[in-house]
């Protein structure tokens, strides 16, 4: 299952990846950084960090199983997560969770990182609405040759199904690859990975239309254009 990976300055840029719930950020008090017709961004302090946490809302034309169908193909991440390098899924248990590495291609002169996470899928049965987290378990694959671990990040895929074959898609991450960046650039790069990404997926979930998974169910009666 694959969804994102890390980010911070041009190495912050990808973190997509993907998620455990970020409870140890400081209070819940979002401000937002960009809104679009069809795209917001918000930030807010992350607890014993300068950096922030990030959270990203779009909305696509798609049904649940196509976004879904797109944040597990690993094989496809590197064309729309920011600056992934690519991705592979080291071992999977059914559906439902999944270890995945992931590489970030930090522009030069900084080195590339790599990440190691693991994704839990789940569904509420009553509205339909997914939620897929993203742990990080970077002790999980040993440390790779000319990359730096990343090991210290977290958050969550979330997917709100609206009226008239609509989904509300919120990412929401925080990432800290290490090394000396300025604070400043880390966080503004962080933004602008988060909109890359979600404007991305906006644009790639339409190569998934007919995808369908006995794991998950859509909301009421939907039909794909």
């Amino acid at each position: 299952m694959v969804l994102s990976q890390s980010f911070r300055a041009g190495l912050a840029m990808l973190i997509a990846g993907a998620l455990y719930c970020t409870s140890s950020a400081a209070g819940n008090d979002w401000q937002p950084v960009y809104d679009s017709d069809n795209l917001r961004i918000f930030k807010r302090d992350y607890a014993g960090s300068t950096l922030d946490e990030i959270k990203g809302v779009v909305r696509v034309k798609a049904s649940l199983n196509a976004v879904m169908a797109l944040l597990k193909d690993a094989a496809y991440n590197q064309h729309w997560v920011y600056r992934s390098g690519g991705a592979r899924i080291l071992e999977e248990s059914g559906y439902a969770q999944a270890y995945v590495y992931g590489v970030v291609d930090a522009p030069p002169p900084m080195s590339d990182r790599d990440t190691v996470v693991r994704f839990d899928y789940r569904q509420n049965p009553d509205n339909r609405e997914i939620t897929v987290t993203i742990t990080n378990v970077p002790g999980y694959l040993p440390p790779q040759p000319g990359l730096v671990r990343v090991v210290q990040m977290g958050g969550y895929w979330h997917l709100k199904p609206e009226a008239q074959g609509w989904v509300q898609v919120t990412y929401q991450i925080y990432g800290d690859p290490g090394g000396w960046i300025p604070v400043w650039l880390a966080n503004h790069a962080a933004v602008v990975s988060v909109k890359h990404t979600l404007l991305n997926l906006a644009g790639a979930v339409g190569r998934y239309v007919g995808a369908r998974s006995e794991f998950v169910e859509e909301a009421g009666k939907f039909t794909e254009q």
